[in-house]
């Protein structure tokens, strides 16, 4: 993953929170992962794991969000409502 990639991936990632109104504390707790991972991810501090990343954009992509080459947006509209799987209930 080149520098460029990696940058836009943190936007990606960010923009699908704000779309689906999750926080970095949800989102984090969703994939099982410290806040402070998915922090420095999102503000590119640093590069994540193969695993990290696939744990995320695996939740994401169940939550209903597509990664385009410029952003994100929902594959379906009305979204439906999707816990991630390490979060017991609804927010």
């Amino acid at each position: 993953m080149t520098g460029r990639d990696f940058s836009l991936l943190a936007a990606q990632i960010r923009a699908a929170r704000g779309l689906l109104g999750w926080s970095q504390d949800y989102l984090a707790k969703g994939c099982k992962m410290h806040r402070s991972t998915l922090a420095d991810l999102e503000g590119g501090k640093r590069e994540p794991h193969e695993a990290t990343l696939s744990v995320l954009m695996n939740e994401l992509a169940a939550a209903g969000i597509q990664f385009t080459e410029t952003g994100v947006q929902f594959r379906k509209w009305p979204p439906k409502t999707y816990v991630p799987s390490g979060v017991k209930s609804k927010k």
